[in-house]
């Protein structure tokens, strides 16, 4: 699944290529993805519309326009293109945007778990209004975890890939932040000191800001608009290596799973 490094690349791929451009024309090639499409919704408020900015919050990508916000998440396995051509040349292609200068943005997403929504010029939407703290902003500060954990007897490794409390952070950025601030997993996020907040939270920043100027990491399904794949996972210290040599001790890494996950960490290192 594209994390926080992931859409944010994926958002400063789009940001110069449709930013003042208005977005002329947009092809439904099915209804629904995760939830149903609001197809009448999107060709009123956007279509011929110019698109003022792209943002990101936590995993979803926002098309701001003067109408609105047109809301993109990419699910488990999807993708933006670009193209110069409307034809669907892949074969889970389900919405083909066409903006000016004959530029053609397609969703791809096998899986359909993505989603596509829009929220009115300066309101909320329920997808976005729970969401947590941005780890890349200012608000993240290792007191207000501590604060935000008191009494949480869940995982830290849960605790840091829960959307309502940090957004964006998944899989890979929690079992690589954690090995990094030397904090187990399975610790319960209300126990941990404020003194390894500090350190966590550094981590957390600095493996994501790493991933961002990779170009995120690619596993199975991520690319970013130019078709390019993330360089991050080349960099992965304890993610998918189980049974390979810590690289801090050398001692085996280990793999468990928590609320379905797996999760890769150091007995050693990791207390």
């Amino acid at each position: 699944m594209p994390e926080l490094p992931e859409v944010e690349t994926l958002k400063n791929a789009l940001l110069p290529l449709v930013r003042h451009q208005v977005l002329e024309d947009i092809h439904f090639h099915r209804s629904n993805l995760r939830y149903p499409i609001p197809i009448a919704d999107l060709n009123e408020r956007f279509k011929g519309r110019r698109i003022d900015n792209v943002l990101r919050k936590g995993k979803y990508i926002l098309f701001q326009a003067e109408t609105g916000a047109m809301i993109l998440h990419l699910g488990m396995s999807g993708r933006v293109t670009q193209s110069h051509s409307a034809e669907a040349k892949e074969k889970h292609t389900h919405i083909v945007f066409k903006f000016q200068s004959n530029l053609y943005l397609h969703f791809v997403d096998p899986r359909r778990f993505g989603c596509v929504a829009w929220a009115p010029e300066n309101k909320g939407h329920p997808l976005l209004d729970r969401l947590g703290v941005d780890p890349m902003t200012p608000e993240l500060t290792a007191q207000a975890m501590k604060t935000l954990a008191k009494g949480c007897t869940a995982s830290i490794k849960s605790f840091l890939m829960d959307s309502h409390r940090l957004a964006g952070v998944g899989n890979i950025y929690a079992c690589e932040s954690l090995f990094r601030s030397g904090i187990r997993p399975t610790s319960p996020a209300g126990r941990v000191s404020l003194k390894r907040w500090e350190r966590l939270v550094a981590e957390l920043r600095f493996v994501l800001q790493q991933s961002i100027d990779a170009g995120g990491s690619t596993l199975r399904d991520f690319f970013n608009a130019d078709g390019e794949p993330g360089y991050y996972s080349t960099q992965f210290c304890v993610y998918g290596k189980e049974k390979q040599a810590c690289p801090q001790c050398s001692f085996p890494i280990t793999r468990i799973t928590q609320t379905g996950r797996s999760t890769f960490y150091c007995k050693k290192c990791q207390k």
